[in-house]
């Protein structure tokens, strides 16, 4: 059971922080020896994280459903298109989660075979590793940008779509470079964090429904308790990384300081490659 706790607070911990949890959990379930039906326990502890994004972001998500739901009766029945999209910045927040989504989501299917194929190569880990520490180590002499959620444009959304899909090759931080980009784009910090997870909820949610059609008869494989508790702690260090995070942006600063975290995990990983154990 110790093994499915550890790999539910690595999932949770790496899901958010911009360290990326692909690149952990392929190292780790190859040194833990975990081989069979990987797929269906990756399913799991997503299912975790996926919970913690919804309770975390939940006023959020209650918001901006209510928003869209509203604005397509206005659309509809009143004839207001032009006027919501101009002045309601909620309703473009809407669009452009769509946007980020269907561009990612796209990719992802294209391109699935190749993605796939990653997810069994250290090699891929090791080197996504230190393009992410350096990618990461790029936000350091950035101040907290002037432009703000509502201040988002449809090239935001491209953008963010386009680099959302590289974070699917595992090693690379879905966080770490979206919100990188985000910042690079002149955004507050706040705000790249809040579309950053955002834009991510349809994509993960996705993701998590995907695989689980992978996993049909294999649950009995694994006991209860060992997978509960593989969910429970996904769940309880995800929302607690979604907090420390946060915590670090509104701060504006210490953002940069996880590029040193990908960078030594990323030697580690070269000296156990070659001292044979991965």
């Amino acid at each position: 059971m110790f093994k499915f706790i550890l790999l539910g607070i690595v999932q949770g911990v790496t899901e958010f922080l911009p360290v990326s949890s692909s690149g952990h959990l392929v190292i780790l379930q190859n040194i833990l020896g975990i081989s069979k039906d990987v797929v269906f326990l990756d399913v799991v502890l997503h299912l975790g994280t996926v919970c913690a994004l919804l309770v975390f972001f939940g006023r959020d998500i209650l918001i901006l459903l209510s928003k869209f739901i509203t604005a397509i009766y206005d659309i509809l029945f009143r004839g207001k298109l032009f006027y919501i999209w101009r002045y309601d910045d909620k309703i473009r927040l809407c669009v452009y989660i769509i946007v980020v989504g269907a561009i990612t989501g796209f990719i992802a299917v294209w391109g699935k075979d190749f993605f796939e194929s990653q997810f069994e190569s250290v090699n891929t880990v090791l080197v996504s590793m230190f393009i992410m520490s350096y990618i990461l180590f790029s936000t350091k002499g950035l101040d907290s940008g002037q432009r703000y959620l509502r201040h988002l444009t449809i090239r935001d959304a491209i953008f963010l779509g386009l680099i959302q899909a590289v974070a699917i090759i595992p090693g690379i931080s879905r966080s770490g470079i979206t919100i990188s980009l985000l910042l690079f784009f002149n955004m507050d910090k706040e705000s790249a964090f809040r579309f950053s997870f955002l834009a991510a909820i349809p994509v993960i949610i996705g993701a998590f429904i995907l695989k689980l059609q992978d996993t049909q008869g294999v649950a009995q494989n694994f006991p209860f308790l060992y997978l509960s508790s593989g969910f429970i702690f996904s769940f309880l260090s995800g929302l607690a990384a979604l907090y420390l995070l946060s915590f670090i942006l509104r701060r504006k600063r210490g953002f940069y300081k996880f590029s040193y975290y990908c960078f030594l995990l990323g030697v580690i990983i070269l000296v156990l490659k070659m001292s044979g154990v991965l």
